[in-house]
């Protein structure tokens, strides 16, 4: 799946959060070999609740001119996506297959994903929509959002703590722009 400027634009739309996280969650788990079946009311219901958030600030907090950034938006998002769970069941396309045996990496992101599939989607779409969003700046372009790529340790860090802990939106936009932050010093 590819992420562009339009993305959450084409998200805020009827069927566009339904169909980008479709394709982005199938592109995931077909990493791993796995396949997700999805509760498209789920995925709706994530999409009203986010759309309702990012229409309310747009209307009730005019000093914000063009509503959420990126990463608030992106902390929305995340929030309702994780809490609506719309991955219900992961399906094993592996079969054992020992034609095209799965690498250590593979394995370990496997087993990512049976405990915390949903976390791992949410919070990984929201964090490649900023990550693109910064790298792609007009005016300064980050260098650190063009190579950060998070452990799986981190990942799994950040999985648990968004699936038993109470993480708010705001949470999530802190994560996600703590991942960025450029302090001007040469980072």
């Amino acid at each position: 799946m590819r992420i562009n400027k339009d993305t959450l634009g084409r998200m805020l739309t009827k069927d566009g959060l339904n169909s980008i996280f479709v394709e982005y969650s199938m592109a995931v788990l077909g990493d791993a070999r796995l396949f997700p079946r999805l509760s498209l009311p789920r995925i709706c219901d994530a999409h009203a609740a986010w759309k309702s958030e990012v229409e309310h600030v747009r209307e009730n907090e005019p000093h914000l001119g063009d509503g959420l950034d990126h990463f608030k938006q992106c902390g929305h998002l995340a929030f309702w996506l994780r809490r609506l769970s719309p991955v219900v069941e992961v399906v094993d396309l592996d079969f054992g297959s020992s034609e095209l045996p799965m690498t250590p990496r593979q394995q370990d992101f496997r087993e990512l994903l049976f405990g915390y599939c949903n976390e791992f989607l949410a919070f990984d779409l929201g964090y490649q929509i900023c990550r693109h969003y910064e790298a792609h700046q007009k005016d300064t372009p980050s260098e650190r959002a063009r190579s950060l790529l998070p452990s799986l340790a981190y990942y799994k860090t950040v999985c648990h703590f968004i699936k038993f802990k109470t993480v708010s939106p705001d949470a999530m936009h802190l994560i996600y722009k703590s991942l960025f932050y450029h302090n001007g010093m040469g980072d």
